[in-house]
């Protein structure tokens, strides 16, 4: 009897041991479409610039850094823009959003712009209403911020009437986030995520306090816009020289920091431009032929032009080149992908706009 007890005892204590969860090995969601997990997506837009001056012509005899991202990540040769204003192509990658004809302006005046977007449902699921990919990530449980390079003052945009002041160094064009009133008209909420760039050293000191999604936004110098830039980086070239010189110095504290090295943790940055120059007004994809009554163009310069997108991080392969199609409602439904987040935004979720699993795989 005495034996059996003993036997009955050894045969609950296994029980419970293999009951007992294994502890630092959370399990890692399943793919989207394809499409890894990730922990922290980061992304940076740059401006205007030409596809091949961009990525296949040297500066001085040189490869340039951007151009040397490509052996260390993947590249998407056939990405295109939109539109031919900024504020259109910031407001596709934030909530896939057609081009507007207030946007076609680039927002000018920002007053006439903000709140734009409730007449826009989401074209993909009616009932969901007007959303942006901050309001995604929130409801995912996850975390986000916009780093603004040169913004200086938090959630800083243009008065509710006349002229924009903030066009040059900061541009509130390229800032998406001030144009969506659930973000804008909440200061507080505001406030504490759409920050001055130098509050990303601080975030990225620890895996714990880097957000799950990163928008970056070089100022008119850095990103390539200018050329010679204006203050506050007046006497800087600009152009691409400038904005190499700025990636640079920032991607390296990116790639370094422990959202992208801790072991465990995967992480993923996206770089890519917001337009071609005006040489260049081709574009893609499935929403532009027609799909949901949207025509090629509203004017010459409606399509944003072939700009590429390079892509650095966890399970992406070094050195491959992807040739599939793909435009800013494509980065969209891969940040979503992405983050877990099973909604796609308006011109995101249309069967013909494909999440770009092969770049982000190997």
């Amino acid at each position: 009897m005495r034996g059996a007890i003993s036997a009955l005892a050894v045969g609950l204590v296994t029980l419970a041991v293999l009951a007992v969860p294994t502890v630092g090995k959370a399990a890692v969601p399943p793919p989207l479409e394809g499409v890894p997990h990730y922990d922290h997506v980061f992304t940076i837009v740059l401006e205007n610039e030409n596809y091949d001056a961009t990525w296949n012509t040297p500066i001085n005899g040189q490869p340039t850094y951007l151009q040397s991202l490509r052996s260390q990540g993947a590249f998407a040769d056939e990405y295109y823009g939109i539109s031919h204003v900024s504020a259109d192509n910031y407001i596709a990658m934030t909530s896939g959003q057609p081009a507007t004809p207030l946007f076609n302006t680039d927002c000018v005046n920002w007053g006439s712009c903000e709140g734009f977007e409730k007449l826009w449902p989401n074209l993909a699921n009616p009932t969901a209403g007007a959303r942006s990919i901050a309001d995604q990530v929130e409801d995912a449980g996850h975390t986000w911020k916009a780093y603004m390079d040169s913004m200086g003052t938090p959630c800083l945009h243009g008065p509710q009437t006349g002229s924009d002041p903030h066009q040059t160094g900061y541009a509130t064009r390229h800032n998406p986030f001030v144009y969506y009133p659930a973000i804008v008209e909440n200061a507080a909420r505001c406030n504490s995520h759409v920050v001055d760039y130098s509050a990303l050293a601080t975030d990225l000191a620890s895996e714990s306090t880097t957000p799950n999604y990163a928008f970056i936004t070089p100022d008119t110098c850095h990103d390539g816009h200018d050329a010679p830039c204006v203050a506050p980086e007046a006497g800087q070239p600009g152009g691409l020289i400038s904005a190499n010189a700025w990636l640079a110095t920032e991607v390296p504290k990116i790639l370094s920091s422990p959202a992208f090295t801790t072991k465990g943790k995967h992480s993923l940055l996206m770089i890519t431009f917001d337009e071609n120059g005006f040489s260049d007004v081709a574009g893609c994809c499935g929403a532009l032929s027609g799909t949901v009554g949207l025509t090629n163009a509203t004017s010459a310069l409606a399509l944003g032009g072939r700009i590429g997108l390079v892509a650095l991080g966890s399970g992406v392969k070094a050195g491959k080149v992807v040739h599939t199609t793909y435009d800013h409602w494509s980065y969209l439904r891969t940040v979503e992908d992405a983050l877990g987040i099973g909604e796609h935004l308006n011109l995101s979720g249309l069967p013909t706009t494909p999440a770009m699993a092969d770049v982000v795989t190997p």
